[in-house]
């Protein structure tokens, strides 16, 4: 699968500055980047593609340009991107390396804006080949002679650095380097279609330099500026008049759809783990991709950081014969411990990487081997609804570090516990309801003779129950039409009963809505669709779509429906009286609303989460370990866990009490019991998901 998307920016670059540059003073060994004193020089005419020209070592003055690439090249050349003049640039030698680095203004003329801007290392083919199969397509030494063909393979891409105290630290201000995927269907095919769909001219590598704002931000407008550092060392020889004196690196211009930070090897201790983060937490969405090198530890590993093994720096990707890191990982994946519910929290598998010695979390890519069950849609593993609703078994394979592994997935139709305002719905193995607790409205009068039952959801003072069959049935209060099912709906895979309104996701991805309408929580958005779990709250809906984005509508008086910014791998979704929560892929919590009990202030450190239930003014969250996490309001002890309590499969959080399902389908339940709502059946056992 394809969770990426890499596009050509077919308006190519207009370049400046690529005549002959003044000297400039050498940047002493313990600098930081210092500017560029040349003056712009007039643009030329655009091209596809550029090759930038270092030249000079840091006991003479270096000069950096952008020169017009050699060869043909197949590109539309619409000069609407401008590469002006080297506005800094920096040399530092260190421990037998020879560190460079410059930075160049862009403006975007294009008529759109462009996210991600970046420059990719590019190796050609044919007679004009470059030089060890790598992007370097010269190489000079003082005497203008060429360098050693093998010295092409050792000039390394890195995050901009400089010295001190003979330490190197990354200039975190102009921290852009990038690694892409590079298998099949990854972020380099997309593109590699459009510059060369055969391979035979052009072979693009799985890095490049990405264009920031003057902000920090990677999204450049429609005649924005903004700036690209091109960060490389090189290997000292041990006689100088064999060093490398200047040498160029071909690189094309894209845009990528995926917005990432990359932890380097220079980055690979804690301050280096806190940079990368703290980059990550300036670009909403923004994934870490960490390479995976010998000084790394799960310690300095970035919080949710991608463990690269490899990046491919010469050589085609069959074969690759040169790499900037290439660690050896054995890859594991541990299947879901609770089954992905049709509609509700959809856990995903947990994979690791063991290398040097050390065990990693890693984020495997996942692909669907049984897409009658499960499928993934951008990398987030979902179950498939079944007719009639129930159980099954799918798989997925993933794969990291060149590494495949299967796993099982188990999906069902079940939700089988749920509170609502002052009463508790539960559904039986054979398919009954059971209710207890208020039955000022009917809530707690189940329909007679219903059966079939996969789903129940209690709401304010009304409840609905999903059949087997993709049917539904309400029943209790009316006066807002919330238990008025709508005739003839079916094919429906999931419910939600809110305060004075209902939701029904169906099978084909779209959602329909009933009764109370005064906030616009029953007007589903225009053209929703690819719906997986629908959440109904007091007067406001959300829904979660398979690409793991949330949709909210409805009352938005307390932020309930202002969604957090670059939210996305999102699994699950809970929506309280007027706050709501998001359960992400790797086990985290986001909240946001009314926070007047600290319902949206999510405990610190809370991980490893496998569902997660909002109330009233409370919140509930399974651990992947059986136990329960509660915060929020506790007038009436309904965060008050029962000690002990261990082995908990499902749970759910009504008004102002509490209740969850163990694995061998007795309830706990604690809060509030003024309308019965807590005390529990006798002998009562539930369906297990």
């Amino acid at each position: 699968m394809n969770r990426f998307a890499l596009m050509l920016v077919t308006c190519a670059l207009a370049l400046t500055a690529c005549g002959s540059m003044p000297p400039v003073a050498t940047t002493p060994v313990s600098s930081v980047p210092t500017p560029a004193t040349s003056p712009p020089a007039a643009p030329t005419a655009g091209l596809g593609m550029i090759e930038i020209e270092f030249s000079g070592t840091s006991a003479q003055s270096l000069q950096v340009r952008a020169v017009r690439s050699l060869g043909t090249q197949a590109l539309t050349d619409n000069s609407c991107i401008t590469l002006g003049a080297v506005a800094s640039k920096a040399t530092v030698d260190l421990v037998g390396r020879r560190y460079m680095q410059a930075t160049f203004p862009v403006t975007n003329g294009c008529t759109t804006s462009l996210q991600n801007l970046t420059f990719v290392a590019v190796r050609r083919l044919g007679t004009n080949a470059t030089l060890g199969s790598s992007a370097i397509t010269s190489m000079k030494t003082f005497g203008n002679t060429d360098a050693a063909v093998g010295l092409a393979t050792q000039i390394l891409p890195t995050q901009p650095v400089y010295a001190s105290h003979n330490v190197l630290n990354v200039d975190q201000s102009s921290a852009d380097l990038q690694v892409f995927s590079d298998t099949a269907g990854g972020e380099l095919d997309g593109l590699q279609a459009q510059v060369d769909p055969g391979g035979a001219a052009y072979d693009l590598l799985p890095y490049g330099f990405v264009t920031t704002t003057r902000a920090g931000g990677r999204v450049i407008p429609a005649n924005g500026t903004g700036d690209v550092t091109f960060a490389l060392s090189l290997p000292i020889q041990p006689v100088s008049t064999n060093d490398v004196f200047s040498f160029r690196l071909l690189v094309s211009a894209a845009s990528n759809s995926v917005t990432s930070v990359t932890q380097g090897l220079e980055e690979q201790d804690a301050a280096g783990r806190a940079a990368a983060e703290t980059r990550a937490a300036a670009l909403p969405g923004a994934e870490i991709r960490t390479l995976l090198g010998q000084t790394l530890t799960p310690a300095t590993l970035a919080k949710n950081g991608l463990p690269v093994c490899q990046v491919r720096i010469a050589g085609p990707r069959s074969a690759p014969s040169a790499t900037l890191v290439n660690t050896q990982a054995t890859l594991a994946v541990t299947a879901p411990g609770l089954p992905s519910i049709v509609g509700g929290a959809q856990p995903q598998p947990v994979a690791t990487l063991t290398a040097n010695g050390a065990v990693f979390p890693t984020l495997a890519q996942y692909v669907s081997t049984t897409p009658a069950t499960v499928n993934v849609t951008n990398n987030l593993v979902r179950p498939v609804t079944s007719s009639p609703l129930a159980w099954q078994t799918g798989s997925v394979q993933a794969s990291a570090c060149n590494q495949t592994v299967n796993v099982a997935v188990r999906t069902s139709p079940f939700t089988s516990l749920d509170g609502g305002d002052a009463h508790s719905l539960a559904l039986k193995p054979d398919g009954t309801v059971v209710a207890w607790g208020s039955n000022a409205s009917g809530q707690a009068t189940v329909p007679s003779g219903l059966s079939g039952v996969v789903t129940v959801s209690a709401g304010q003072n009304h409840s609905l129950a999903l059949k087997s069959d993709g049917t539904v049935v309400a029943w209790g209060s009316n006066a807002s039409g919330q238990a008025t099912v709508p005739s003839g709906l079916s094919g429906v895979m999931a419910v939600s009963a809110g305060g004075l309104h209902s939701l029904a996701l169906k099978s084909d991805g779209t959602v329909v809505a009933w009764g109370d309408n005064t906030s616009g929580q029953s007007t589903v958005p225009s053209g929703l669709s690819g719906v997986v779990a629908v959440s109904a709250g007091q007067n406001h809906s959300v829904a979660l779509k398979s690409d793991g984005t949330v949709v909210a509508w409805g009352n938005d008086d307390l932020g309930q429906t202002d969604l957090p910014a670059g939210l996305s791998g999102v699994v699950a979704v809970s929506v309280g009286s007027y706050h709501t929560l998001a359960l992400k892929s790797d086990g985290t919590v986001v909240a946001w609303g009314d926070n007047t009990s600290g319902q949206a202030t999510v405990p610190a450190d809370l991980s490893g989460v496998v569902a997660v239930s909002a109330g009233g003014l409370h919140n509930l969250a399974l651990k992947s370990d059986g136990t329960v996490v509660a915060w929020g309001n506790d007038d009436l002890g309904q965060t008050d866990v029962p000690a002990g309590l261990s082995g908990v499969v499902s749970l759910s959080a009504g008004y102002v009490h509490s209740l969850a399902l163990k694995s061998d389908g007795t309830v706990a339940a604690w809060g509030s019991a003024a309308s019965g709502q807590t005390p529990v059946p006798t002998g009562l056992k539930v369906l297990v998901p």
